[in-house]
C-alpha cells in the first residue's frame, strides 16, 4: 500500500512539474497579445522623488501591433481657459518592438530625431484595458549622444516622464 501510494504521488509531480514550467512562459504570451491595439493617454506622472506629479498630456497615442509600433505625441501646452492655441510641437516614431512579458524594447526606425536607437519600458497592465509604461532611461540606447534627465527631472522637452498610463481604445 505504501509503495502504490508513494508511486501515485511521484507520477502526480511528474505531471504537474512541467505544468507549473510553463505558466510564466504562458502568461507572458498572454500579455504581449494583449498589448497589441490602439492606446489613447489617461495621464503621466512626470518628475523626480519631490517634484513627481501627475498630469494629463494634450494627446498621446500608440499603435501596438504585431511586430511593429508607431506613437504621436502632441507637446503642445493646454491654452488657458477660453484660448485658442495654433502652436503644435509633435514628437512621433516607429518601429519594431520586442516584449518579453515585463519590458518592452521599442526600435526606432522612423522618428522626429533621427539619432533614436532604442528606449526599454517597463509594462504591465490592469485588467485588459489599461497598459502602464514606465521608462528605463538607463537602457535608452541613442547612437552618439547623452541623453539623460537633469537633476530636477527634467528632459530636453520638458518633464521626464516616469509612468505612462495608457486606456485602449481598440
Amino acid at each position: 500500500m505504501k509503495h502504490t501510494l508513494l508511486t501515485l504521488c511521484l507520477v502526480i509531480v511528474l505531471f504537474l512539474l512541467p505544468a507549473c514550467n510553463a505558466e510564466p512562459e504562458a502568461v507572458a504570451e498572454d500579455i504581449g497579445s494583449k498589448i497589441k491595439g490602439v492606446w489613447t493617454i489617461e495621464s503621466m506622472d512626470v518628475g523626480t522623488v519631490e517634484n513627481r506629479r501627475t498630469i494629463v498630456p494634450r494627446a498621446f497615442m500608440i499603435f501596438i501591433m504585431e511586430k511593429h509600433y508607431s506613437a504621436i505625441r502632441d507637446l503642445a501646452e493646454k491654452p488657458a481657459p477660453g484660448e485658442e492655441s495654433s502652436a503644435r510641437s509633435f514628437m512621433a516614431d516607429a518601429g519594431t518592438y520586442e516584449f518579453d512579458g515585463k519590458e518592452l524594447v521599442v526600435h526606432h526606425k522612423v522618428a522626429m530625431f533621427p539619432s533614436l536607437g532604442s528606449m526599454t519600458f517597463e509594462c504591465s497592465m490592469e485588467g485588459d484595458n489599461v497598459l502602464f509604461l514606465a521608462p528605463q532611461y538607463d537602457k535608452m540606447v541613442m547612437p552618439g549622444m547623452d541623453i539623460k534627465p537633469s537633476p530636477d527631472g527634467k528632459m530636453g522637452y520638458g518633464d521626464m516622464a516616469v509612468k505612462y498610463r495608457f486606456k485602449r481604445l481598440e
